[in-house]
């Protein structure tokens, strides 16, 4: 076998060209179809991180009704012994809490249900990097009484910076909850539907406001990961009691994991196309490299060596190949979109105004995770196997007759 093994490798470079060509193609169907799927991936990445991560966050704890009917009446009271042990599990980043309500926002004649969200300020910046979204003014700080605005609601209201807001709503227990508050800044949110709705409060302002001292409508949790939510799930579903509960953001947001399964559903036919053509492509070189190859074959064969011998050398060919072209392959695939995770390619026109629509930013993005990449290796070298049986057919059938005058 020692011996097979080396001649194997001496033949690949008898004829350096044909064996640069073979494996040029295979470097160039991994980065290919690497490239596809890192594409495919990322806008997924991409829309949750824009949709999930502006709202719901990955995981929220939550009393058990709410869910069903958010209203105040059903939020809850959370101890800081449960907020320290949730983040103190493995791969949660951040805890924050929230105070989810309704009210009408007001400025003169002009009036509009808006949603009001009360917020840890400083923990929310670090959930979203929402101060960076700041158009006019300034982000919220810790304690502050002021109000930060969508744009759109903003705009439809008549307000700037400065400018006092009214709000009129309905607070725990039925409590009237009316309030003046001034202006801080007014930011763009990525997504429209909440831009034309969203009031920012500090959220023991907003405690104060809806007479809801120390309570909660959920806990948002983080994670660097959102592939690691269901087991985070379990393990923070374990120290809850019997009146809260955890949901994930598939959970409290299913219509994006449609979205996202039924387009990955389209993208898996567009890859089994591409690995025909890849095939194709493939099994082109290498049966290029047996024709030309054929008169050799005759004369080793008349010269005493067996077919089945021939046979194994010329598969330990194929095989250095795949493994020299998937190796490189993945390598060069992972610098390529390794470029392109941190130079995400900007859209314009209508893709990039349907994309802004839709709550995400005006991009194409790539993922870089790991099993995208050496998955294409690993299937790329099954098919270079696999068109290997070819040359060994030929080989079992060869005629030294014919051969010899090839």
């Amino acid at each position: 076998m020692k011996t097979n093994i080396k001649l194997a490798w001496r033949n690949l470079w008898r004829n350096r060209r044909r064996t640069l060509i073979a494996i040029s193609s295979i470097i160039f169907s991994v980065l290919l179809a690497s490239w596809m799927r890192s594409m495919q991936e990322g806008s997924y990445d991409s829309m949750i991180e824009n949709v999930v991560k502006f709202y719901s966050g990955y995981l929220q704890v939550q009393d058990t009704a709410y869910w069903e009917e958010r209203t105040l009446e059903n939020s809850m009271e959370v101890s800081p012994e449960l907020i320290h042990q949730i983040e103190n599990l493995k791969d949660v980043t951040l805890v924050s809490h929230r105070l989810e309500s309704f009210a009408l926002a007001a400025n003169h004649q002009h009036s509009k249900p808006g949603m009001v969200l009360g917020i840890e300020p400083e923990a929310e910046n670090r959930i979203t990097a929402i101060s960076k979204k700041i158009k006019t003014g300034e982000f919220l700080q810790p304690g502050d009484k002021s109000v930060v605005l969508g744009k759109g609601l903003a705009d439809f209201l008549n307000l700037s910076v400065g400018d006092t807001l009214v709000i009129i709503g309905q607070g725990y227990h039925g409590i009237s909850a009316n309030g003046l508050f001034p202006v801080k800044g007014i930011m763009e949110h990525p997504n429209q539907e909440f831009d034309k709705r969203l009031v920012l409060l500090d959220i023991e302002t907003a405690r104060e406001f809806y007479s809801a001292y120390g309570l909660s409508t959920s806990l948002v949790v983080m994670t660097s990961d959102h592939y690691q939510v269901n087991h985070l799930k379990n393990a923070i579903g374990n120290l809850l009691s019997s009146q809260k509960t955890v949901l994930t953001w598939v959970e409290m947001q299913p219509e994006i994991e449609q979205l996202i399964q039924s387009d990955r559903a389209s993208g898996i036919i567009m890859l089994g196309i591409l690995y025909l053509v890849i095939a194709f492509g493939m099994f082109s070189v290498i049966m290029m490299m047996v024709k030309e190859r054929r008169r050799e074959f005759g004369v080793i064969h008349a010269v005493g060596m067996k077919k089945r011998k021939m046979a194994i050398v010329v598969l330990l060919e194929t095989l250095f190949i795949g493994i020299i072209g998937c190796t490189i392959g993945l390598a060069v695939s992972y610098l390529f979109c390794l470029w392109f995770y941190h130079n995400p390619i900007p859209l314009t026109g209508e893709m990039a105004t349907a994309t802004v629509q839709y709550g995400m930013e005006p991009y194409m993005f790539f993922s870089i995770q790991p099993s995208l990449f050496y998955n294409q290796m690993i299937l790329i070298f099954f098919i270079s196997l696999f068109i290997a049986i070819f040359p060994v057919y030929n080989i079992y059938r060869l005629k030294i007759t014919s051969a010899l005058r090839a």
